[in-house]
């Protein structure tokens, strides 16, 4: 019989500047498996991703303070993070939207009072 061990859940990377917006997200992931690296800023994300941590997802809110979101996601990925990641923001634009679809990263839009995140996060550690 094997045990479980919580420090073999995926773990998620959630990138938000409002602190309950973590909290929230944390105690969600938390409940559904996951383990959670929390970022407040691009710089934050930028330090966690690149320090040897793997990330089975990567939630990215678009307004960050130092940086938006889809810059970070572009920061990380020219440092050779490939873990896929998702989009949180309010009324994307146009332009917004093509970027993330660019980038292959889905938008969810906040608020979010569904679980439309926790979807896309299943789909997109689900092998093609």
């Amino acid at each position: 019989m094997s045990r479980f061990d919580p420090d073999d859940r995926p773990t998620l990377l959630i990138v938000d500047d409002d602190p309950e917006v973590l909290k929230a997200l944390t105690f969600m992931a938390d409940a559904r498996g996951f383990r959670v690296e929390q970022g407040r800023t691009a710089r934050e994300a930028i330090a966690l991703a690149t320090a040897g941590h793997r990330f089975a997802c990567l939630v990215i809110d678009q307004r960050l303070p130092d940086h938006q979101g889809i810059d970070l996601l572009a920061m990380l990925r020219s440092r050779g993070v490939a873990a896929p990641a998702i989009l949180m923001t309010t009324g994307p634009s146009a332009a917004l939207r093509r970027q993330a679809a660019d980038a292959g990263a889905p938008i969810v839009e906040k608020p979010l009072l569904d679980d439309a995140l926790l979807t896309e996060i299943r789909r997109l550690m689900t092998p093609g």
